[in-house]
């Protein structure tokens, strides 16, 4: 019997989902619209209605259903705001770096044999590792700011740089001993 009962459960609530969007899905709309960049509002307006999806059984009946819409359209487009301005904030500090270029910064860093050696071992690894070695060692960036440039959290990140910094030192290890194996097989 409870077999019976779930594809009726799932009917009714699509149907009840089709309902409040066709009911409420202008007035959701414009919500956005009113505090978003059009696109912006677009996307929040279409996530609205896909946590209601998720939380059918948690949206109140009749009239008290736009509100809760609404409530669900303050949180996202308070998430789309906070991204916004993590992103402006992250964009500004990276400016507001050294305008040596990325020219200079490299022959910098290269002036040195050892950083040569540094540089080609970073060649071998994957682009991940290198984007996040790249990040913290020459861009000078904190785990949250590498955290927020790959979009991940910081926890991930650290993660990450660790895992970089592991197979940085194997190919640097690597290299090494190849060189000094040519050195002691030329002589």
């Amino acid at each position: 019997m409870g077999t019976m009962e779930e594809p009726g459960d799932h009917a009714h609530s699509d149907l009840r989902l089709r309902r409040l969007f066709e009911t409420h899905r202008l007035a959701v709309l414009a919500y956005c619209m009113r505090r978003a960049a059009r696109w912006d509002a677009h996307d929040a307006a279409a996530e609205v209605f896909v946590v209601a999806w998720r939380r059918i059984d948690d949206i109140p009946d009749g009239d008290a259903a736009l509100p809760w819409l609404y409530g669900v359209a303050r949180r996202v487009l308070a998430n789309i705001h906070r991204s916004e301005r993590r992103r402006h904030r992250l964009y500004n500090r990276l400016a507001s770096k050294t305008d040596a270029g990325v020219e200079q910064t490299e022959l910098q860093v290269v002036r040195r044999a050892e950083d040569q050696r540094v540089l080609d071992a970073a060649s071998q690894l994957p682009e991940a590792d290198r984007e996040v070695l790249f990040l913290s060692a020459w861009e000078g960036l904190s785990h949250r700011e590498v955290a927020e440039v790959l979009g991940m959290s910081e926890t991930a990140s650290r993660k990450r740089l660790e895992r970089a910094r592991r197979r940085l030192e194997k190919e640097l290890n690597r290299t090494v001993q190849g060189a000094r194996a040519a050195e002691s097989g030329g002589l």
